[in-house]
């Protein structure tokens, strides 16, 4: 049986901090304390990709897991985790936070943001593959993220990003493709020509879900800029960011950044 804490800890090198669930909420729960965040004051904002391999009830899943700890989730993301939401998005979950309680005053709860593509690891005969996974239910294997296993390989097959096609959406039926792939073709191609570069299949699709998560949580933090600037936001606001890495029965957690964009 494949390692994957093992194998994942010597490919990342040093990219991030992984975790299991029990050492991740750990983490967080801690942290979050310790800024004044808890169960009755805080709600979750989760950009992350829509795909249910993330929250099927018989995996043990981080996003389950945070759920259960911080009661109900408001969903800013869409396929690749891109927070399509937005600076809307994000303000209309501003307002649901349960009020936080001072000697009868009361003012805005806080907002966690939990921002984080995920990338499945199957094992093939003793050998990991990365981006690929065998669904509770399946026999096949299937692609995670279909959605960014599905760019690179069009990416691959166009040979450069300047010939990269984006088909156009006229009746808006297929938006979050158009807006990731034009995201990623526009703003970070240099980072695609490096990764099509790369010969090593896994290194290469770790590369792709690396330049992921640095994309969405890019973006993610311009909406909460943004936002701040437009709105009167009494609330703190803490932005939990990685990648989901899922494995067979359960997800581990590659962090790479936790920090506090607002708190008082």
């Amino acid at each position: 049986m494949l390692e994957y804490d093992t194998l994942l800890v010597k490919d990342i090198d040093n990219w991030g901090n992984l975790y299991s669930i029990t050492q991740f909420l750990e983490n967080v729960e801690l942290k979050l304390s310790d800024n004044g965040f808890d169960r009755a004051n805080s709600r979750l904002v989760f950009s992350v990709c829509p795909d249910d391999v993330n929250r099927l009830e018989e995996l043990e899943t981080i996003e389950n897991a945070l759920t259960g700890k911080y009661n109900g989730e408001f969903h800013l993301g869409g396929l690749g985790a891109y927070p399509m939401g937005g600076v809307s998005g994000l303000t209309a979950a501003s307002h649901h936070p349960p009020d936080e309680q001072n000697g009868g005053d009361r003012k805005e709860g806080n907002l966690i943001l939990f921002v984080s593509p995920h990338m499945g690891i199957m094992d093939d005969a003793g050998s990991a593959v990365y981006g690929k996974i065998i669904r509770p239910g399946q026999e096949k294997v299937t692609s995670s993220c279909g959605a960014m296993m599905g760019f690179i390989a069009a990416l691959k097959e166009a040979g450069s990003p300047e010939e990269f096609f984006i088909a156009p959406d006229e009746n808006r039926i297929d938006p979050t493709r158009v807006v990731l792939h034009n995201e990623l073709i526009q703003n970070y191609a240099d980072d695609l020509e490096r990764i099509l570069a790369i010969d090593d299949y896994n290194n290469q699709t770790l590369e792709l879900f690396k330049l992921n998560h640095d994309v969405v949580a890019k973006k993610t933090k311009e909406i909460i800029d943004t936002f701040l600037k437009k709105e009167h936001f009494e609330g703190n606001i803490a932005l939990i960011s990685g990648i989901t890495i899922n494995i067979p029965e359960r997800d581990l957690f590659l962090m790479k950044d936790f920090t506090f964009p607002k708190v008082d």
